[in-house]
């Protein structure tokens, strides 16, 4: 009988600890979740702002790491030249950080920039006839 009464009052013991340790646990749980929930928002934030504030002649990195100058926006792309005469196409998220404007690299005029370039007339030309 004193086993059975141990047993009993151990269980006892258990159901209250666990409910002690619920209300330790859950708050933890959740200061966890905002550390993570919170610079996520942030960057992201910061990412949108940073694609508002794009313009022609922008020097940019893409997510895949290619450094580029951006030479034409249109509404979700940027048109972005790599190198002399290679222009790549790019979805505006792709782009994941503005860089500063080396000096050895070639500079591109970018005096009327509301001017169609003839690689995004060759573009849409390509996609219409798919």
């Amino acid at each position: 009988m004193v086993a059975v009464n141990a047993a009993v009052s151990l269980l006892a013991a258990e159901q209250q600890s666990a409910g002690g340790s619920l209300i330790i646990f859950l708050p933890i749980m959740a200061l966890l979740v905002y550390m993570m929930i919170v610079p996520q928002r942030k960057q992201k934030k910061k990412q949108e702002e940073m694609l508002r504030a794009l313009t022609v002649g922008d020097d940019v990195v893409t997510s895949g790491g290619i450094h580029g100058t951006v030479t034409f926006l249109e509404d979700n792309v940027a048109h972005v030249l790599v190198d002399t005469d290679v222009v790549i196409r790019v979805t505006k998220t792709a782009l994941t950080r503005l860089t500063p404007a080396a000096d050895d690299e070639p500079t591109i005029d970018v005096t009327d920039a509301t001017e169609v370039p003839d690689h995004a007339e060759k573009s849409a030309k390509k996609a219409s006839k798919k």
